[in-house]
């Protein structure tokens, strides 16, 4: 076995996978370009917002002439049907009001059905998806947007059989891990015995068959948890009788075999951001990878042997060797024959029921600005004419009139029903967006550059911030009017920044507060002043980079040098995603989809 064996990741997660992964896309791209790959699967849990990290990274390796091709997937959340689902769940609500009302009942029964009704709610399992090619890509999208607003509870957006069959096309699908499709034949009958799971699994298998046909695959893992082990039996008996190709897939969650430890520290906080460690997670943190049970870092071919070999070995379990080589190097198979080499369409689709008929964007941009301009009473002043002229020339050159038509057509809504925000960063440069009502603040008056806000040059559609006092309002407004496949709320991130991450690494290390609050309460003021006579800034607002504030703060320097640990887990977690925002609470934004591509 010493030879090269061959191998591409197909189950990845990075750090958009929320206290689970660590490291960015391309972090973990690096690495597996570095450790002998071509190619890696993203998978993160539930979406795809990792795809424009991967694009961007593989157009940046090429052109630094490393060829690494990005595949482009995700673990989705699976029921087999979401109809039955919600019944049990109902069923389950029903009876825990009815021991909430019967005062006979102990309160052991209310506990029961309770849990029987939250078990059911959070039930999933998951189920790797891959893009073929542009239309398995465009058929993802779907599948995690259905998901989205037909299967989400607890934040955990689920698909069903009904689903796949509808958009399986150019997509690959895999069993996933511990918490696969598989996985749950394995745990909801394992009680009942070997018998019962295997019967399970042969459902599932059939059902999966008659959707992706040869595209569906049995996923094996290699670890030392017993019940991996047990899994991998049943999943390698059952594809055998039903003629079923296999993969091994290592399910890296960090970029390098060095962060295992950081990224346990990582989940650590996510947990205490959501209230407390469950019960199964210790607040101590593991003293070397053994005793985690699992390497989960982008690995080759060699190392998926390695890790076979000595977990198989450690467990005594007995398998095909050759089966087992079989399904580490059919991966490379996949990643380079079934998958095409392709880049996601990005063209952008604008609606074009923000054009009026018999005229053509710019035509009608140009009427609505001078309409504008008239009822500000501006339009006998050369100085706003003239602007007005250069900045549409501008628009029209670059092509960007319909997207104008269409923030305006989304400011008119707005007003009509709610408060508006006065326009804020670069957009308040411009006169067309001041006429259009889309801002109210004057550029000119207040001497704003439109310049700032698109040069003529741009190529990228320029972004225009728009606030209002109701957003969910609006955004249902406008899926009334414009259809819910065109107005899509998007997730926001929040990244760990330096002195919350301070005092969240440290209290996993037991330092005082009192030392931690007295270092971070004083690290920032210490390190500006420093920071803004090394760049010549005599004046204005300037907030100093980690490295900045690591250089000129003293008492940052000597807190760390006290405990060069808490530097190290900083170093490597800051910037990393600490949470994302709900967009149907908190934060949303208005994207244009047309035939299921996303802009």
């Amino acid at each position: 076995m010493s030879k090269r064996i061959p191998f591409v990741g197909l189950h990845a997660h990075s750090g958009l996978s929320l206290n689970d992964g660590l490291g960015y896309p391309q972090d973990h791209m690096d690495f597996a370009l570095h450790n002998g790959g071509n190619a890696l699967a993203l998978t993160d849990h539930g979406h795809m917002n990792g795809l424009p990290y991967q694009v961007l990274h593989a157009k940046k390796l090429k052109a630094s002439g490393d060829n690494f091709k990005p595949i482009f997937g995700v673990e989705a959340y699976f029921l087999p049907s979401l109809d039955i689902w919600r019944e049990q769940y109902e069923k389950a609500k029903n009876e825990k009001k009815k021991v909430e009302s019967d005062i006979s009942l102990s309160i052991e029964d209310e506990k029961a059905s309770k849990q029987k009704a939250t078990n059911i709610l959070k039930k999933r399992n998951h189920l790797i998806l891959l893009a073929k090619n542009q239309k398995g890509l465009n058929n993802i999208f779907k599948l995690v947007s259905e998901s989205y607003k037909d299967g989400n509870f607890y934040r955990y957006p689920r698909m069903d059989y009904n689903l796949l069959s509808q958009y399986s096309d150019g997509v690959i699908a895999s069993s996933a891990c511990l918490g696969g499709v598989y996985a749950g034949n394995y745990w909801d009958n394992r009680e009942e015995g070997n018998e019962a799971i295997l019967e399970a699994m042969r459902d599932t298998t059939l059902r999966m068959k008659e959707i992706f046909g040869d595209q569906w695959f049995g996923e094996l893992q290699w670890n030392n948890i017993p019940e991996q082990h047990e899994l991998n039996t049943c999943i390698i008996q059952v594809c055998r009788e039903l003629d079923v190709d296999l993969i091994s897939t290592a399910d890296s969650h960090y970029p390098n075999p060095d962060a295992w430890k950081d990224r346990e520290l990582y989940k650590r906080i996510g947990w205490l951001g959501k209230g407390g460690l469950p019960e199964y997670m210790s607040a101590d943190l593991p003293g070397g990878v053994e005793e985690i049970g699992y390497e989960l870092y982008p690995k080759n071919g060699e190392q998926m042997w390695e890790s076979y070999q000595k977990y198989s070995e450690a467990l005594d379990t007995n398998y095909d060797d050759e089966l087992v080589r079989d399904s580490i190097t059919r991966t490379e198979h996949i990643a380079h024959d079934l998958i095409e080499d392709f880049m996601p369409d990005n063209e952008v689709r604008l609606p074009k029921f923000v054009v009026p008929a018999g005229k053509t964007d710019i035509q009608a941009l140009t009427e609505n600005c001078l309409k504008g301009l008239k009822e500000r009473d501006l339009q006998g002043k050369q100085e706003y004419v003239d602007r007005l002229k250069e900045e549409l020339k501008v628009i029209k050159d670059r092509g960007f009139a319909k997207y104008f038509l269409t923030m305006d057509a989304i400011a008119d809504k707005a007003s009509s029903v709610q408060l508006t925000g006065p326009g804020r960063g670069s957009a308040a440069g411009s006169l067309v967006a001041y006429v259009l009502d889309i801002t109210q603040i004057d550029p000119i008056k207040y001497g704003l550059l439109f310049s700032r806000f698109l040069r003529k040059d741009a190529i990228d559609y320029p972004d225009i911030d728009y606030d209002v006092s109701n957003p969910m309002q609006l955004k249902e407004m406008l899926i009334d009017e414009w259809g819910d496949s065109t107005v899509v709320p998007i997730s926001n991130y929040n990244t760990l920044q330096l002195r919350s991450l301070i005092k969240d690494v440290s209290k996993f290390y037991d330092i005082p507060f009192t030392e931690v609050n007295s270092v971070t309460g004083k690290m920032i003021a210490e390190a500006t002043p420093i920071a803004k006579k090394a760049h010549g800034i005599k004046a204005g607002v300037y907030v100093p980079n980690f490295e900045e504030v690591m250089s000129y703060s003293d008492s940052l320097k000597r807190f760390l040098n006290k405990y060069p640990h808490v530097k190290t887990h900083v170093e490597a977690l800051l910037g990393q995603v600490r949470s994302c925002l709900d967009t149907q609470e908190e934060l949303w934004s208005v994207r244009i989809w047309i035939s299921g591509c996303p802009l």
